[in-house]
């Protein structure tokens, strides 16, 4: 008996004969041969590759006969020199960031094999609190025992000071209708900037009674609040984040540095991008540099996993994805402060081992508080998160610390000698940078967007970081040369697109009356609707 129920591929009958099939059980052809009607189950076609990485490839290609032609033509000690091991490529560039990535959990088993035990440990401080201390260590050591003065970090309570005055100081009611709105608009906008910040654990301590909170601090909601204002619609309100930042700096300052905590590592990577936000820089460079610091104190570079034995407040699976998330997102802070500011990287990938991170479903009331794009569906909180987003971001930072350790390091060779080098390291990020684009999750693709759509700030943040790290990598290589030179090579790329040069000159005159008209036509009309852009760019 026929199934009426289409089929996603033809038989496999119809492939081979290359019939029009039906796509039924069996289907027309095969019914009518009085043939066996296959299909496959498995679709094994493959989306076709983007032009750009295409392009990439044949540039890749490019470079590469260049550099044989090199070598055949080369002296036997130029020759040598050509093949020496070049100081700038290792291993590691060579692997995907899609394989850098999945490799974090086998490497956390191969450092936990027991023939290679682990030395780093965490010990309770002058403070009472637990910090990080390697192999070498001077206070890594069974000869050295722990003073009896140090209050026990398991047992010890860190109850926050009283900062009242500070808020008075500074004019700041937490009570009042600023605070909250601040905290919207922040965990609304903002928030897939700062997943450093574990929404649903510093809510819960928001709201609860403030007492003993592993993750929150006055500090830190201060410090929430002075960026969640830079959001809002009115100025009067704009201005009043100055005042928060004040605050909160003034406390983080006092309590924070002799004291690591979760909330201290928070607030000051927040002020850190309030700063850099506003210009500066020295500043914002240096409370980052304490954020990251401070995370290694405590041990954030380790999976939490390899602490349960040391560290008593590890209570719950929430406690230990709360540690992965912190990490990582400094790992993507550090990645993007390096790559605005053109300076090095502080927060290294092989130096750490910590797992990726798991989906973890939004608990009841978080509606009010997921970032704009997601629903308030109580279905679509069970199925959407912002996780898949941080994932491809890590994998996205990853590239950029190969950028920024390699391509743009103080002692990456920049002479003639060494151009070959530096030209296949450009090839091999912007064909990883491709790579990264065509492998995301269909939830993560972006495509052209119109003007009354609203869109995911978490795709949008996707689409704006690899954007702006492509013109960083590239832009150094594309204002190298003069001026007249890269005409001239508009000029022959057109002339063999084109064949001859009368086809080239007629579509330069062409090209040269309609920027003159379209400039003239905006100077008189005004501002175009964005419609109508959409629909010039759509012919374009």
């Amino acid at each position: 008996m026929s199934n009426s129920g289409k089929q996603e591929l033809s038989c496999k009958r119809c492939r081979f004969r290359k019939l029009g099939c039906t796509r039924t059980e069996p289907c027309t052809n095969c019914a009518t041969a009085g043939a066996p009607c296959e299909y496959t189950r498995v679709d094994k076609r493959r989306n076709p590759p983007s032009s750009e990485y295409t392009i990439g490839l044949a540039s890749r290609v490019a470079t590469l006969e260049a550099f044989i032609q090199e070598l055949r033509e080369a002296s036997t000690s130029r020759r040598n020199e050509l093949l020496g091991p070049p100081g700038t490529v290792n291993t590691a560039q060579n692997e995907t960031p899609v394989q850098a990535v999945s490799n974090a959990g086998s490497s956390q088993q191969r450092i936990n094999q027991p023939d290679t035990p682990s030395r780093a440990r965490l010990k309770p401080d002058a403070e009472g609190s637990l910090v990080y201390h390697g192999a070498t260590s001077i206070f890594n050591s069974d000869l050295l025992s722990t003073s009896e003065s140090y209050p026990n970090p398991t047992q010890s309570i860190h109850v926050e000071s009283n900062f009242d005055h500070v808020m008075d100081h500074f004019g700041i009611k937490l009570g009042d209708d600023t605070a909250f709105k601040a905290l919207q608009q922040f965990f609304r906008w903002q928030y897939p900037h700062f997943m450093f910040v574990y929404r649903e654990a510093f809510l819960r301590d928001h709201f609860g009674e403030r007492k003993g909170c592993k993750y929150w601090s006055s500090a830190l909601l201060l410090s929430i609040c002075a960026l969640g204002l830079l959001m809002s619609e009115t100025e009067e309100e704009r201005n009043l984040s100055e005042q928060f930042f004040h605050a909160a700096e003034s406390i983080v300052m006092v309590s924070g540095l002799s004291r690591p905590s979760i909330p201290t590592v928070q607030s000051f990577l927040c002020l850190a991008f309030f700063e850099i936000g506003r210009g500066n820089v020295s500043k914002g460079w240096a409370f980052s540099g304490i954020a990251f610091r401070m995370a290694q104190d405590l041990g954030f570079q380790s999976d939490p996993m390899n602490w349960l034995p040391q560290d008593s407040t590890l209570i719950t699976s929430e406690d230990i994805e709360i540690r992965r998330r912190i990490y990582w997102g400094c790992y993507i802070s550090d990645k993007l402060i390096s790559l605005i500011l053109g300076r090095p990287v502080q927060l290294a990938y092989d130096s750490a081992e910590v797992d990726l991170l798991e989906f973890i479903t939004d608990g009841p009331g978080m509606e009010y508080w997921r970032p704009v794009g997601f629903g308030d569906d109580p279905e679509e909180l069970r199925i959407l998160s912002n996780i898949p987003f941080l994932k491809e971001q890590i994998r996205l930072y990853r590239i950029v610390e190969k950028m920024m350790t390699s391509l743009f390091s103080p002692r990456t060779p920049r002479t003639q000698t060494d151009i070959f080098t530096r030209q296949t390291v450009l090839d091999n990020l912007n064909l990883e940078l491709l790579k990264w684009r065509d492998s995301l999750p269909p939830v993560s693709k972006w495509n052209k967007w119109s003007s009354g759509g609203t869109v995911t700030p978490a795709v949008t943040t996707l689409h704006l970081l690899f954007s702006s790290i492509r013109i960083a990598l590239n832009y150094e290589a594309a204002t190298l040369g003069s001026t007249e030179s890269i005409r001239e090579t508009a000029r022959s790329r057109s002339i063999e697109k084109f064949g001859i040069p009368e086809e080239q000159n007629y579509l330069v005159n062409c090209l040269a009356e309609c920027s003159q008209t379209w400039s003239i036509a905006s100077q008189v009309q005004g501002p175009m609707p964005a419609g109508k852009v959409d629909t010039f760019h759509g012919l374009v």
